[in-house]
């Protein structure tokens, strides 16, 4: 029986593609995004599809 080697998980950023998305910051706090997730060390801008949430936000508050 074949041994796997169990991989590093990774602690920052996307774990899966389901995580794939763009969240939007702002100034104030660049590692939290408006949705309130942790962005912590994300990709700056991914070319993922934007995070519905954080874009009703930015539309509420009129940006």
């Amino acid at each position: 029986m074949p041994r796997t080697v169990p991989q590093d998980r990774r602690v920052e950023g996307p774990t899966n593609h389901g995580e794939e998305i763009c969240h939007i910051v702002t100034e104030e706090d660049p590692d939290t995004a408006l949705c309130g997730k942790d962005v912590t060390g994300w990709p700056w801008n991914p070319p993922w599809p934007y995070c519905v949430v954080c874009l009703d936000l930015v539309q509420s508050r009129g940006g």
